[in-house]
């Protein structure tokens, strides 16, 4: 046994030198040499006084607002007088909001913006586009971090770039309508010749730490990824390479995260840089304000960005294919990349590996193997499973009812994972300190058996589909094949090593929120997910405690009092982490509300309870919202409604006008439409279908509750008058809506732990 052993490891070992071997080789990039001219002039002073004026003299900047029309026309004028051909290319543009698991409801939205072009003509083609956003995601947003900075960067290095010799040609990109899903990039990249350009680059955000994202549809290409990685730890700037997480940006609806994607799309080198980190409390709210930009992150990334236009090299222009399917490994400021090529091989491996072991273990136990004691057992497992994971959220549903917040989890994320993670472990060791009075097999190798063919159907399965999508379960089953020879709690800790990570990246993203709102909405599924992917790790616990089952016996039932002592102050521990922090405030709206012609009132409410010194100021009664009268205002719209019905074959052809009577300009006209009865709808005044994308039709979308709905709106400039027609066969209600900025509010709020949001709403509902 101790021979066989040794020559495991040492098989073990020479395949992971050679991998660790060609994976470095592969990783390592030429020398990056400075071109001439790549001393920077970069000014970081002159960079921030562009994100002065875009936040604090423009503000809010949403896309087809006069906001943005004034930053457009401010960008286009820096260029022109740095020497720089500017033209402007506006675009309107109708988008698709897909139903989803948070929002059932389906959203197409016209969006009216620009995107301003300047190139600077070198002596060759070969061409380098550098972009970043100047829109703001709402009308209450100063966006002086995103993205005047990323902005004020790119209008600096014009100047710079204005003032070298170059011999490539340099074109600058400020993209409109971003926010509302890369309107702007992907109308460029539809009208643009890519012919000619060699790679894109992307600023969004400037901060730190750096984080070089790689991931949209398609992924950076290695060689570009490795040379931009070299290259800041040459500049000796601190960064995370986002480019493992790709499962959440690569399928989704606007493909990516930032500007850079739809370049990939076509096959264009790119990629962007950004802060890397779950984003501050100010991301997208009104505290996106000038105090959160440095001078010294604004030079940091100015020279970087800098040193990247003149020291990148490559070879191609044009759109292009390369390996889209490699795997990236950041150890430090060191970057691996293992090509698919090598994954293939390595995968290949593994999966026979897994069946060789699979086959000996059945042809060895062909007399003693009984499937009814691996279903019982499974079952056993799966039950203990789904407890596991149901209890380990208990602390966060206690607090939820105590505190009455669903979003208690807010400001410190990180800590309900923590705990999460210790009442999971001492659940494990608890119930394990019984493992001898269930009714389970006491065959070390059946447990081993069922986790490998589990976890060797998903890989397989995975692979089929999509290669670098099977790795973290193929990396777990080639732990789970170790363990079989080298039974230690090590290998049993490491093998779910990229699941972990998966989920410490999607901590570290914009779309934590959004994941944990769809796991309270929908328990019963993410419940059911988690516990099957515990199972495998269930079952090898069992292996190695079977396998060294003196040792469990001896110290497993001197854990259990530990264990729940352990669980009870998890939970406890957890009422003391706050909701919500100066850094991450709650957020609050407050709305100069009306409806129809009845009495205007300031709505202020929250998704949380409201705090109750804010319920006592206002005279309210406690819960998410107060009313509060308004005085003297008049509604800033007021609609007329007319309607001419046919029927044709028991189907209602519905004529609707609506006649818009502004006080105020709406930044967003919305129409909400619902029925008991399916409907289509066509209007080419608000929403042209000229413009609608071939295979999309405006049709309601059938809700959980059995109604159908659909939501049209658009951004300014808005019409006076709307037509629809609406085809059903049931009674239609329609709700309009116009939501206005409110730059005089008549209640104001400050607190540091509240975010407020102040808007002007109208709304009228009619049913036809």
């Amino acid at each position: 046994m101790r021979v066989i052993k040794t020559r495991w490891r040492i098989i073990m070992a020479i395949i992971f030198g050679v991998l660790i071997t060609i994976g470095f080789a592969h990783s390592k990039t030429e020398a990056v040499s400075p071109s001439q001219g790549s001393g920077s002039d970069f000014s970081a002073t002159l960079a921030f006084d562009h994100v002065k004026y875009l936040a604090e003299k423009i503000g809010p900047r949403p896309a087809g607002s006069k906001g943005e029309l004034r930053a457009a026309q401010y960008i286009a004028y820096v260029l022109s007088q740095n020497g720089w051909k500017v033209r402007e290319q506006p675009f309107s543009k109708v988008i698709f909001h897909n139903a989803s698991l948070n929002d059932p409801k389906q959203c197409v939205e016209l969006v009216n913006s620009q995107n301003i072009i300047a190139e600077l003509p070198g002596t060759l083609p070969d061409t380098i586009v550098l972009g970043a956003h100047y829109d703001t995601a709402t009308m209450n947003v100063p966006g002086a971090v995103d993205n005047a900075s990323g902005v004020g960067v790119l209008l600096e290095l014009a100047r710079v770039l204005s003032k070298e010799p170059h011999q490539k040609t340099y074109q600058l990109v400020f993209f409109g309508a971003e926010e509302n899903g890369l309107v702007g990039s992907n109308y460029y990249i539809s009208q643009a010749d890519l012919s000619a350009v060699q790679w894109m680059l992307n600023v969004d955000m400037v901060g730190t730490p750096l984080e070089i994202d790689g991931a949209g549809k398609k992924s950076a290409p290695p060689e570009l990824i490795k040379q931009v990685s070299a290259l800041a730890r040459k500049s000796h700037i601190p960064y995370h390479l986002s480019r493992d997480f790709t499962i959440m940006t690569r399928e989704s609806t606007q493909g990516g995260s930032s500007d850079f994607s739809p370049f990939l799309d076509q096959g264009i080198p790119a990629l962007g840089l950004g802060i890397y980190g779950r984003p501050a409390g100010y991301f997208h709210r009104p505290e996106d304000r000038l105090d959160h930009v440095t001078l010294e992150t604004m030079q940091t990334e100015g020279d970087f960005v800098h040193s990247l236009v003149h020291e990148v090299k490559l070879n191609k222009l044009g759109p292009q294919i390369w390996d889209e399917l490699y795997l990236s490994f950041q150890l430090g400021s060191y970057v691996l990349v293992l090509p698919s090529s090598m994954l293939r091989g390595c995968i290949i491996a593994v999966l026979l590996l897994t069946v060789i072991i699979v086959y000996r273990l059945l042809k060895n136990s062909k007399n003693k193997l009984s499937w009814k004691k691996i279903l019982s057992s499974y079952g056993v497992i799966l039950l203990l499973s789904i407890i596991i994971v149901g209890f380990s959220g208990c602390g966060e549903i206690l607090w939820q009812i105590i505190k009455h917040q669903q979003m208690i989890y807010y400001a410190h994320p990180e800590w309900y994972l923590i705990a999460r993670g210790g009442i999971t472990i001492c659940l494990i060791f608890f119930l394990a300190s019984w493992l001898h009075k269930l009714p389970i097999s006491r065959e070390p190798w059946l447990y081993w058996l069922t986790a490998g063919i589990l976890l060797l159907i998903l890989s397989l399965s995975l692979a089929l589909i999509r290669i670098d999508l099977a790795f973290p379960f193929v990396f777990w089953l080639l732990c789970l094949d170790l363990l079989y020879y080298f039974p230690n709690i090590l290998l049993l800790v490491i093998g779910p090593y990229f699941l972990y990570s998966i989920h410490y990246e999607l901590l570290n993203s914009e779309q934590w929120l959004n994941f944990c709102e769809a796991i309270y909405k929908y328990p019963a599924i993410f419940l059911a997910i988690y516990a099957l992917l515990l199972v495998p790790f269930l079952l090898a616990c069992c292996y190695i405690g079977l396998i060294k089952s003196a040792l469990a016996k001896k110290s497993l039932p001197h854990l259990r009092m530990p264990a729940l002592i352990g669980m009870g102050l998890l939970v406890l521990c957890l009422g003391l982490v706050p909701s919500f922090t100066p850094k991450y405030p709650q957020a609050v709206t407050v709305s100069e509300e009306w409806s129809g012609e009845k009495e205007g009132k300031i709505h202020i409410f929250s998704d949380e309870p409201l705090p109750s010194y804010l319920i006592k100021d206002l005279g309210g009664k406690g819960g998410k919202s107060v009313d509060v009268p308004l005085q003297n205002n008049k509604p800033p719209l007021s609609v007329t409604a007319s309607v001419e019905e046919k029927n044709l074959d028991a189907q209602r052809i519905l004529d609707v006008s609506l006649k818009l009577n502004y006080l105020q300009e709406p930044y967003i006209v919305k129409l909400d439409l619902e029925s008991d009865q399916p409907f289509e709808v066509k209007t080419d005044e608000f929403l042209p279908m000229s413009k609608l994308p071939k295979k999309i039709q405006l049709k309601g979308v059938q809700q959980p509750l059995g109604k159908y709905s659909l939501i049209i709106q658009r951004t300014p400039p808005q019409k006076n008058t709307i037509h629809l027609t609406v085809e059903t066969k049931g009674f239609l209600t329609c709700s309009v809506e116009g939501i206005f900025p409110c730059l005089t509010p008549q209640v104001q709020i400050q607190n540091e732990k509240l975010s407020i949001d102040y808007q002007r709403l109208f709304k009228e509902n009619y049913t036809f």
